[in-house]
């Protein structure tokens, strides 16, 4: 594992799988000084144990590191060099110039260090693998793939393989051609993965989400649909719902908008509260109500099971989930409440007289804010629906909610203040929603100002509640 600067450099020795030689046991009080800060003390070790010692091609090295991290940079370059042109194989050696030039900003010399490495010992997975590693660190993705392929020829590993396949990826991500990307890179990468898969060697996930982003990038949704629905989608587990979101773009982008539909209200009824599948519930109904789609007479309406394709299901469908959130009375969920005023959006956009069916839009906001008024997120949550207020119902609308927030009785010549942190939450939504509705902007000067000096006394009184706060709570 590589170091950065300033880490410890001894555990490299530590870390060697086996019995110390006579070496190791030299250079640990170097190791010592390095890993201590003590640099000038490690350059004179170094230096003890070179006259002892000449061919010793790490104390040399770590008498470089000591060198650069004292500031002599050109010192430590041309020692370093000195071992660098002999083309050291041993570990220490090895660990000690890859850190040294890490320290330098010089990436791309530890490239020439484990190519001349792995000359020497072409067997060692050890070396091949520093090799591919400093081949990413500086962009050089063609020989990544040269260095992964060799890997695995020596060590046949998926994770080698896949290095390589990656690095063709990559070199079609950075190609200035997108023509190339398209039909030399991405191709080639498909077919390397494709041969694993016919021989079944698919191991792991991140082989399975690498076949999908080279799929995806061809433009071959279909194939990547089939990917994710079959035996190979079944390894994508570590991020809650991957094989229903990454259904659900490929849907979108093969506008098979039945199939969006049905996957988006099924994982609904799991999770009611998850906005992204509403949203693409909304945009797969009306797109199914637009291209007249009828169900068939046989058989499931989609491969995802029922589809709602009237304006009057997805009424039902929302109330539905509403209705159950009511029900709990306590840690009400926001979703089904926003999708509501989503829905009535959308109907309104559309002119559809439907939108009446699910209540008026002042009241609806009205009942939210008593809700969730306290949550800091009420403002933005209720902040897209303003436009569906007229402009004679602005006033009405700040005044009633005003009228839920918990307020002081005002002493003559102040203001009327929040009790505790709920409160002033409540208060603070009421104020962003006036202002978004333009309220503030209409008042005159005079009126301005008063509110100005409203709002400093209340941030003053706000602060008030900070202090209330262990020092480690934030404020």
């Amino acid at each position: 594992r590589m170091r950065t600067p300033g880490t410890p450099i001894s555990p490299i020795m530590a870390a060697r799988g086996h019995v110390q030689d006579p070496n190791d046991r030299r250079l640990r009080p170097i190791y010592d000084y390095l890993d201590n800060g003590n640099n000038k003390m490690a350059i004179q070790q170094a230096d003890k144990l070179l006259k002892k010692h000449k061919d010793l091609h790490c104390a040399k090295v770590l008498k470089a590191i000591g060198l650069q991290r004292t500031g002599k940079q050109d010192e430590a370059f041309s020692l370093a060099q000195e071992v660098a042109v002999l083309e050291p194989t041993d570990d220490n050696s090895l660990q000690a110039l890859t850190i040294l030039y890490r320290e330098m900003h010089r990436p791309e010399l530890v490239t020439k260090l484990y190519e001349a490495a792995v000359k020497k010992v072409p067997s060692s997975e050890e070396y091949h693998s520093h090799l591919f590693m400093a081949y990413a660190r500086v962009g050089e993705y063609k020989k990544m793939q040269q260095a992964g392929m060799a890997l695995y020829k020596i060590v046949p590993k998926n994770p080698y393989y896949f290095w390589s396949v990656m690095s063709l990826v990559m070199q079609a991500i950075s190609a200035d051609d997108e023509k190339l990307s398209k039909t030399m890179f991405l191709p080639l990468a498909e077919r390397m993965v494709e041969k694993m898969v016919k021989e079944e060697k698919i191991e792991a996930e991140a082989e399975v989400q690498l076949y999908f982003m080279i799929l995806e990038r061809l433009g071959k949704y279909m194939e990547a649909l089939e990917v994710v629905r079959g035996q190979l989608g079944e390894k994508l587990t570590s991020e809650l719902q991957s094989r229903e979101n990454k259904c659900m773009a490929l849907y979108k982008k093969l506008d098979r908008w039945p199939e969006c539909n049905a996957l988006s209200r099924k994982l609904l009824l799991k999770n009611p509260d998850d906005w992204q599948f509403y949203l693409s519930y909304f945009d797969s109904l009306f797109h199914v109500i637009d291209e007249s789609w009828s169900p068939p007479e046989e058989g499931e309406h989609s491969v995802e099971g029922e589809v709602e394709a009237t304006v009057a299901q997805a009424i039902r469908f929302v109330e539905d989930r509403i209705c159950m959130e009511d029900g709990k009375g306590t840690r009400q969920l926001r979703g089904p409440y926003l999708a509501r005023l989503e829905l009535i959006q959308r109907l309104r956009h559309r002119s559809s007289p439907e939108e009446h069916q699910l209540g008026d839009p002042l009241e609806l906001m009205f009942q939210y804010f008593v809700k969730f008024g306290d949550k800091p997120c009420c403002i933005s949550d209720l902040k897209i629906y303003l436009d569906l207020l007229t402009p004679d119902q602005h006033v009405q609308f700040i005044n009633r909610l005003m009228e839920t927030v918990p307020l002081s009785t005002a002493v003559e010549g102040s203001v009327a203040l929040p009790a505790d942190t709920k409160a002033l939450q409540r208060h603070l939504c009421v104020v962003q929603l006036a202002r978004s509705l333009g309220l503030h902007h209409s008042m005159d000067t005079p009126h301005r100002l008063g509110l100005i000096d409203e709002l400093k006394a209340r941030y003053r009184h706000g602060l008030e509640f900070g202090k209330l706060r262990l020092p480690s709570g934030g404020n």
